[in-house]
């Protein structure tokens, strides 16, 4: 039988039935951390790799790739690449040279970061009966 999916990052076929969120479901999340950070000040919060994580699964669940640049956080970019490079060491995302510009660097959810990130999503959900 053939698993239910759609060309996703980079080409790759994902799995749409097993991804365990949506993109509006992380863009949720994304706008209640920004709505936080503006109430009670960024200095409360310093999440930094959660955030990447969570900007990155939705730009997988949308299918969309990422430039390091492209990632929306408060912090300096030195501050965001080098929690992209803890991230990369620990397996959860990879990070690609653009071939036209070596100054661009694209980052994705690793295939161990997005299932993860999935099983994460599909614990919060309710069980079907």
């Amino acid at each position: 039988m053939a698993v239910p999916g759609r060309r996703g990052f980079w080409g790759r076929l994902v799995n749409t039935e097993t991804l365990g969120a949506t993109e509006e479901d992380i863009a949720s999340i994304l706008r209640l951390r920004r709505a936080r950070a503006e109430m009670f000040g960024a200095e409360l919060f310093g999440d930094l790799a959660w955030d990447i994580l969570l900007q990155l699964f939705a730009a997988r669940l949308g299918r969309r790739k990422v430039r390091l640049s492209d990632l929306q956080i408060v912090a300096p970019k030195t501050t965001v690449a080098r929690w992209a490079a803890v991230l990369e060491e620990r397996g959860l995302i990879s990070c690609h040279l653009d071939r036209l510009n070596s100054k661009e660097l694209w980052i994705e959810l690793s295939a161990s970061g997005a299932a993860r990130m999935s099983a994460l999503f599909r614990s919060l959900r309710p069980a079907r009966q």
